[in-house]
């Protein structure tokens, strides 16, 4: 595509789908990093990312943690 910023490659390559008329079957140490055109990051994203995403720390660790922050204070002061 047209890269849209005015510095850089006048193209750039950017995700699609498979089925995209124009689409090319590359990996991504075929493409120079100045040639990727990353797409923007938008709060749905984020939101649609978080809903498949499972606890990482149970509760009873946040207790444990409560109670050490308690005992000694936040960031170890």
């Amino acid at each position: 595509v047209k890269n849209p910023e005015s510095d850089g490659p006048p193209e750039v390559w950017l995700t699609c789908s498979p089925g995209d008329a124009d689409a090319q079957s590359l990996t991504i140490d075929r493409i120079d990093p100045d040639e990727l055109c990353e797409p923007p990051v938008t709060m749905s994203d984020m939101v649609a990312a978080l809903a498949t995403q499972k606890p990482t720390v149970g509760g009873n660790e946040l207790v444990k943690y409560e109670e050490f922050t308690r005992e000694f204070g936040r960031e170890g002061s």
